[in-house]
């Protein structure tokens, strides 16, 4: 059964094999593992793990790959299969991971401090000062409890002789542990009957010292503490919002922080709340555009300067990057023995700094059997593998060496370890890395039993995630009974019933305003385009001037319509493809769609799986094939409606009535509330018999004609579609219901300015000041079209159009107050 189902390749002869020694028996710890995978069966197996695809998918469990053409945000890759470590092994590597993060800990607090490794030649100094990545504005500050590494993050390699040895250190912002306890959960749902049998160790411990950890970092009674993400764009943002969730810290960008009197408060709807612990999942050079890089619009403006005045902690260090390159692996023996008096336990990969001469010349002499790295990251040069380049190439290398020798690091080439990767269409042998963590407890330190392993692409000798790896999880066997402390509370400790969530940062209130306004704004434009393109090609000259009075609804900059010429029906028509489907047309249905998903994505920790499953089928629900036909847009359009009003929906009867709630509800209100003041500025002017099919297509528009049918058995006059569509406060499409339900919901948010509350609610008074009845606008066929109280008719047309402009102010004072934490204008509306 398992060498039908997995067919464990045979390794060659200096590989060596992780389940198998000779390619046909498991090795003892893998043995139970195997069969009771073969009690499951290759039909179970497979129904089961694509049950977890789909749930990969639907959960948006995403790993960005820059420029990549497919899209960036692509679904996270896991193999079914885990990596197993058995108990023994583990010991071996958790002591010497321990014993690195203790070393690298002691030598972050030496180079910020006293930095007596220079002075006593245990490390060039050319070598910390001519790293970029050294941050001379903290040298001398002091981190509480010489806490520099709150994480380490440490890449293992086994070489054919089954020995681990480290290949890299990340000391800054380790990335890969939320990653790690996501395919940890995934794999022990489809495989629950092995991972019970295998006595695997579990991680949420690990998870529950961090937060414990961070907490007490702070040093103060009921801290407030958030993750510092580069946000959405970054390829580990799912990670970031997961394990923010998961740890019950607030998901911040360095926008939603500021700095005022060298502290640092996070932007929220209530105010400005002081900050005391920040986990940075941002790189050391963009985290204060004062003090260290200057373009950045990632980080905190004052962000050092507060944590020099101890009124911060930030986890890692702002600093600990200037470890992590390769370039200090050949002097870490001599520092473990200077530092910590015992020799290293688990050894690096052979290394050479090209800044030592003997160095230098070593790695001229055998640069085939080499991968040679940039010294510091910051170069962005990739590893090139002495062994794959052209003589050519390698003498260009060379002369890079030689000319700038500090620049470069050199690595003995590995040969990595292999597992079996299961996929859909067989199963294949490839290289892995185990990603090890550890983390500081501020008492111990704690390694996470296990971690993340990455696996090589399929075509690619790199173990890379950007280039096509896949990722598994990592089984550490116990010998012991394992402990089942779970993150959530037990069933039987009760808990305080509560109905206040989190904290609602500006940035979250701003994207969830604007996910309503953008949802909103997509319902509008697809109604007005499906009532042109159903009419459109049929439309006389009158009818087609009506059906331009409804394209001015869009108010577009960017029209294809001629200018200072007549549009003919044609005209029109293309206009209205473009604004349809057009994606490089700011203004087009297709462009406002892609900003519903990405504004969605931005705050997926506050949506539903529901909702977030609607944002990605709206994204994709107008895309028009070239064999489609003209009258296959309509039906394309509807669909889109259908996605928008189960959207809608799910906002309405699935989302608590909190503060973000009602963001996203006064975005919905007020874009519909902009639109409805448009289209209602086409009656105020002058109407004549050419013109009455325009309110046919507004009640239209705004589906509302059965309602004006069932009031009205009469044919269409304008004074009772204006009450319809304008001052109707039972209606959920008028004008008046927009402004009322705006105020409500205005009125009910923390710190809320009782000028603009007024100036809305004086805006619901002056539309329900006009008498309707006193405009006299005549009946299609009186004879009398332009009779009527033209004055009258005028005032409506003018407050109607102003309230365009207090609207759009009123929507810049809300993002000032709430967003920006700015002062506001005075705004208000004439009579």
């Amino acid at each position: 059964m398992i060498s039908e189902l997995l067919q464990i390749p045979a390794p060659g002869p200096a590989v060596y094999n992780e389940p198998s020694p000779d390619g046909v028996s498991p090795r003892p710890h893998w043995a139970p593992f195997f069969d009771t995978l073969g009690e499951v069966g290759p039909e179970e197996f497979v129904r089961r793990w694509n049950r977890a695809e789909r749930r990969i998918r639907e959960n948006g469990i995403t790993y960005n790959i820059y420029s990549d053409p497919l899209g960036a945000a692509r679904p996270w890759k896991i193999d079914a299969i885990p990596l197993l470590i058995p108990q023994e092994e583990w010991s071996y590597i958790e002591a010497g991971i321990i014993q690195r993060a203790e070393l690298l800990n002691l030598l972050l607090k030496d180079l910020y401090g006293p930095r007596t490794v220079l002075s006593g030649g245990l490390l060039p100094a050319a070598l910390l000062f001519g790293n970029p990545a050294y941050l001379r504005p903290l040298a001398g500050v002091r981190v509480p409890d010489a806490s520099y590494l709150h994480l380490l993050a440490v890449d293992l390699a086994r070489s054919p002789d089954g020995q681990w040895w480290v290949v890299a250190d990340r000391t800054q912002a380790p990335s890969g542990a939320g990653y790690a306890l996501e395919n940890r959960t995934i794999v022990s749902d489809v495989l629950p009957d092995l991972f019970r049998t295998c006595n695997v160790r579990r991680l949420a411990s690990f998870f529950r010292a961090q937060r414990e950890a961070l907490l007490r970092l702070s040093g103060v009674d009921n801290p407030r503490a958030v993750l510092l993400t580069p946000g959405p764009y970054n390829e580990t943002y799912f990670e970031h919002s997961y394990l923010s969730r998961y740890l019950g810290l607030t998901l911040v960008e360095g926008a939603d922080l500021t700095v005022r009197d060298r502290r640092v408060f996070l932007k929220t709807v209530e105010g400005l709340q002081p900050v005391d612990v920040i986990l940075r999942r941002v790189d050391d050079w963009f985290c204060d555009p004062l003090e260290l890089r200057g373009d950045s619009v990632l980080g905190v403006a004052g962000l050092v300067d507060a944590i020099c005045s101890g009124n911060v902690k930030v986890a890692n260090a702002l600093g600990s990057g200037a470890i992590e390159t390769a370039a200090i692996m050949p002097f870490l023996p001599a520092l473990s023995k200077d530092l910590l008096g015992e020799p290293l336990k688990l050894p690096c990969v052979a290394t050479w700094w090209c800044g030592q001469d003997y160095a230098l010349k070593s790695v001229l002499d055998h640069l085939d059997r080499l991968v040679v790295k940039p010294a510091f990251p910051l170069r962005g040069m990739e590893p090139r593998f002495g062994a794959d380049l052209a003589l050519s190439e390698k003498q260009l290398l060379a002369e890079q060496l030689k000319a700038h020798p500090g620049q470069f690091v050199a690595q003995e080439q590995v040969a990595l370890s292999t597992v079996p990767v299961w996929e859909h269409d067989g199963v294949s042998s490839r290289s892995l890395v185990l990603r090890a963590y550890v983390l500081n407890t501020g008492e111990s330190w704690v390694a996470m039993p296990g971690g993340l392993v990455r696996v090589a692409g399929p075509d690619s000798p790199l173990v890379s995630m950007q280039q096509g790896g896949h990722s598994k999880d990592a089984w550490v066997l116990s010998d012991a009974p394992v402990d089942t402390f779970s993150m959530l509370r037990p069933r039987h400790q009760p808990v305080e019933v509560r109905r206040v969530g989190a904290d609602v940062p500006s940035r979250v209130a701003d994207n969830l305003f604007w996910l309503g306004r953008y949802a909103e704004r997509a319902e509008c434009m697809t109604r007005l385009l499906r009532c042109s393109i159903n009419h459109v090609r049929s439309a006389n000259e009158a009818e087609l001037e009506c059906l331009m009075r409804l394209h001015a609804c869009f108010d577009s900059r960017y029209s294809t319509l001629p200018k200072g010429t007549p549009a003919t029906s044609l005209h029109l028509e293309n206009e209205l493809i473009s604004l349809m489907t057009n994606s490089k047309r700011p203004d087009s249905l297709m462009s406002v769609l892609s900003d519903i998903h990405e504004t969605g994505n931005r705050v997926r920790e506050r949506l539903s799986n529901d909702m977030i499953r609607l944002l990605g089928q709206l994204a994709e629900s107008v895309k028009v094939e070239e064999y489609m036909l003209f009258v296959e847009h309509s039906a394309l359009l509807t669909g889109c409606l259908e996605l928008l009003a189960a959207f809608s929906g799910l906002e309405r009867e699935n989302v608590t009535r909190g503060t973000g709630w009602l963001f996203l509800s006064l975005g919905r209100r007020l874009e519909r509330a902009i639109y409805a003041s448009r289209q209602l500025s086409g009656l105020s002017g002058s109407l004549d018999r050419e013109n009455w099919p325009l309110l046919n297509y507004l009640l239209e528009v705004s589906d509302s004609s059965m309602t004006y049918r069932s009031r009205y058995f009469t044919t269409l006059q304008t004074v009772p579609v204006l009450d319809v569509l304008m001052a109707d406060e039972t209606n959920p499409r008028s004008l008046d219901f927009q402004l009322s339900h705006l105020a409500d919901l205005y009125e009910k948010l923390p710190r809320h300015a009782e000028g603009d509350l007024r100036a809305i609610r004086h805006a619901v008074s002056l539309i329900r000041s006009f008498d309707l009845e006193a405009l006299n606008v005549p009946s299609p066929g009186s004879g009398s079209e332009h009779s009527g109280n033209s004055e009258e008719r005028e005032r409506l047309g003018r407050s109607l159009q102003e309230l365009t402009r207090l609207l759009a102010s009123w929507s810049d004072n809300l993002a000032a107050h709430y967003f920006d934490h700015a002062r506001t204008v005075a705004i208000s509306i004439g009579g």
